[in-house]
């Protein structure tokens, strides 16, 4: 489904959404849980994307219903992997998820399959992905990113769409680091709020209002 400036929400993926950036520099924004990468590829052909035109694989943090399909997208299109140098720890399985996210690995896996990290991730550093700002929200989880464009905001679990709200505590790793990087990031002009979870939100005044007064 096209968005807004050619930024896509893939029909069906399960978990977390998984977002596909068109134009020049088509990239890809978390997969979703494992088992997702048909879906997947079969929204690049419905868009005519060769998955070998991918420049990348972006991941916005750690949490298996973000990365779960990540490894198999990479081998299929050959594109390199991305994420916050804090996380990649935890997403190569190379440090513990912390608290209640260690055992989501093992409840999903009956359902939809292991999961597998990716055999290499590059760190990405705050600054620009090509036309895209790479924001470090920390909070969610230490590596937490979102992507900033012209008013969109592909903002992962930094924000829950619809009614625009936090995520829950028990999932997340540090809140008053999160409502800290809520506090930066509202502060940009904004148009789209594209979440991870609910739907995408036009970014109306008195629901960042409302915001404002949640992390205050």
């Amino acid at each position: 489904m096209l968005i807004t400036d050619g930024v896509h929400q893939i029909d069906g993926v399960k978990g977390a959404h998984s977002y596909l950036i068109t134009g020049a520099q088509p990239f890809l924004v978390d997969t979703g849980l494992p088992g997702q990468e048909r879906r997947i590829l079969a929204y690049f052909n419905k868009t005519g994307l060769d998955p070998s035109q991918l420049i990348g694989i972006i991941l916005t943090h750690f949490d298996l219903d973000h990365v779960g399909s990540v490894e198999t997208l990479a081998q299929r299109t050959q594109a390199p992997v991305y994420a916050h140098a804090a996380d990649i720890p935890y997403i190569l399985n190379k440090a513990p998820r912390p608290g209640l996210k260690r055992l989501l690995p093992f409840l999903t896996w009956p359902a939809y399959g292991r999961l597998r990290p990716p055999q290499e991730i590059k760190p990405l550093p705050t600054g620009m992905f090509y036309d895209w700002e790479i924001l470090h929200t920390p909070g969610h989880t230490p590596g937490h990113i979102v992507l900033y464009r012209n008013g969109i905001g592909i903002v992962g679990d930094l924000l829950v769409g619809g009614t625009l709200k936090l995520a829950p505590w028990f999932f997340t790793w540090d809140n008053k680091l999160l409502k800290g990087s809520v506090a930066q990031f509202i502060e940009r002009p904004l148009r789209w709020i594209l979440p991870g979870h609910g739907p995408a939100t036009p970014a109306a005044n008195h629901w960042l209002d409302g915001m404002t007064k949640l992390i205050s």
